[in-house]
């Protein structure tokens, strides 16, 4: 096992993820508002990738294969985000990393495989006076549309014998909460939580051959975040 130490900012960490975070069962209906509809995700177990600079210096790198289907009537602006937290209170976003994208698709042989910016699709389209066009939904209706994309994030805790993952983007569903003022005088204020899938894993093992530890599929569940 990794360490086992609990640092202050681990515990502070997993208070502020519990504070921000609802289960959705927890949400009445009719608090739900945004449009009504949920993408279709499934994954990859996460895995760990090393890469070695021009410098000879190592980077490791996390990613998340996955593939998105939209099973709704129509299309879909698709605007994945992902954010990883370790044990250990580390954070790590997910990144653009065209060497690491380029050695998974040809690993998994893929046709096509995107990063979340592809994924959204072109932003230089402009109308017929030359402004910017309004956005395109980037992930077409049905099966046979399906697209396969890459999380990818830097590793920063090569320690961590847990991790979660939160993803936004699948759904275009929130709720609205009410902070109070913090302090006498001051204005509630609200804060939009966005339904996100969390995914938790654990990584059993040691810190010397982590590339080689198994990766377990812990807990998967939506939340509002």
């Amino acid at each position: 096992m990794r360490s086992v130490s609990v640092t202050l900012v681990a515990v502070l960490l997993a208070t502020a993820l519990a504070v921000a975070a609802i289960e959705t069962e927890e949400v009445p209906l009719d608090s739900i508002k945004g449009e009504k509809w949920d993408l279709d995700f499934t994954f990859r177990m996460p895995r760990r990738i090393v890469l070695t600079g021009k410098d000879d210096q190592a980077q490791a790198y996390w990613y998340l294969l996955y593939t998105v289907t939209n099973k709704t009537e129509k299309a879909r602006n698709f605007v994945p985000q992902a954010i990883t937290f370790t044990d250990n209170g580390k954070v790590a976003r997910d990144i653009l990393q065209s060497e690491v994208q380029k050695l998974v698709k040809a690993q998994y042989r893929l046709g096509e495989l995107k990063n979340s910016v592809e994924m959204m699709g072109p932003s230089d389209s402009k109308d017929a006076s030359g402004k910017p066009a309004a956005v395109k939904p980037s992930l077409k209706a049905g099966e046979e549309e399906a697209q396969d994309g890459i999380f990818i994030f830097r590793e920063v805790d090569p320690k961590m014998d847990k991790f979660t993952i939160f993803l936004t983007g699948l759904s275009g569903k929130f709720i609205v909460r009410e902070i109070p003022a913090a302090k006498e005088g001051q204005k509630p204020r609200e804060v939009v939580l966005r339904k996100t899938l969390r995914l938790d894993f654990s990584i059993p093992g040691d810190d010397v051959k982590i590339s080689e530890d198994k990766v377990y599929l812990l807990k998967q569940k939506w939340i509002w975040r």
